[in-house]
């Protein structure tokens, strides 16, 4: 096992045009100091892999990473829980989950999308209240675990508890069949439909916004999740990442594992 044991560390020949302030290199020493009879040896964080409560450029929090030398992989806790304190790292045994846990529309920006719009009359914006009512309860009546099989594309949001999805054309006929005869004309669905064309794809305001949760699968549940993931052929249940690449594939669970 490698040996740095100083140099490489506290000048970090690893990280080309980085620049170390004086706190940092003295908490290197520290470090060195500290473990200067175990063997040390750098890992390589794997693309893809970061998975966090927070957006990346937010310092404060609790990141998951994959890191991994050239025999095994890590699953790696980064822990900061304010600016003036360090953050904590921590190998973590078993697996980090990420799951869908809920659906909303995103109905205050939906309302003002509307309200800007200058091809819609007083009255269609007034009628765009059975609309939303109507993507309400499609919405609604989808599953959070199994909203990947029912859209057409998803995007991830700013952090990894947040993503967005747009929903397939069938979804979006029955919205409609509920909006038509009675509440609007024929010439109002067709702008209607234009709306929708022109705001669905993610994260426009006629995309599903999924609300998101991180757990941790303990190793002993390791071999169950095996077999819920062989069982399970639709997308449902734990599905297991074999690479960081494979982690944000858009299914309705997700597994890092080291």
């Amino acid at each position: 096992m490698p040996n740095y044991q100083g140099c490489a560390v506290t000048q970090a020949q690893s990280l080309s045009g980085v620049e170390w302030s004086g706190a940092d290199l003295a908490k290197a020493k520290e470090f060195l100091l500290t473990h200067s009879r175990h063997p040390l040896e750098e890992l390589s964080i794997e693309t893809g892999s970061f998975l966090s409560e927070k957006p990346a450029y937010e310092p404060i929090g609790v990141t998951y990473i994959l890191a991994s030398n050239a025999r095994r992989r890590f699953l790696i806790r980064r822990t900061r829980m304010a600016l003036d304190q360090p953050a904590y790292y921590a190998i973590i045994p078993g697996k980090v989950k990420l799951s869908n846990v809920s659906l909303r529309i995103q109905e205050y920006d939906l309302r003002r999308q509307i309200a800007a719009e200058k091809r819609f009359s007083l009255l269609l914006k007034r009628k765009m209240e059975k609309f939303i009512e109507a993507f309400r309860e499609e919405t609604a009546g989808i599953k959070a675990e199994d909203f990947e099989r029912e859209a057409e594309a998803v995007e991830e949001g700013e952090h990894s508890l947040i993503a967005y999805g747009s929903f397939k054309e069938s979804h979006w006929a029955r919205i409609l069949k509920r909006c038509g005869g009675r509440y609007f004309k024929e010439s109002e669905l067709k702008i209607v439909r234009d709306f929708i064309e022109e705001n669905r794809i993610p994260p426009d305001v006629l995309s599903v916004q999924i609300q998101r949760r991180i757990s941790i699968i303990a190793p002993a549940k390791a071999e169950s999740t095996k077999r819920t993931h062989e069982r399970d052929k639709t997308g449902m249940g734990v599905v297991e990442a074999e690479s960081a690449g494979e982690f944000f594939q858009n299914k309705s669970a997700k597994t890092i594992k080291p």
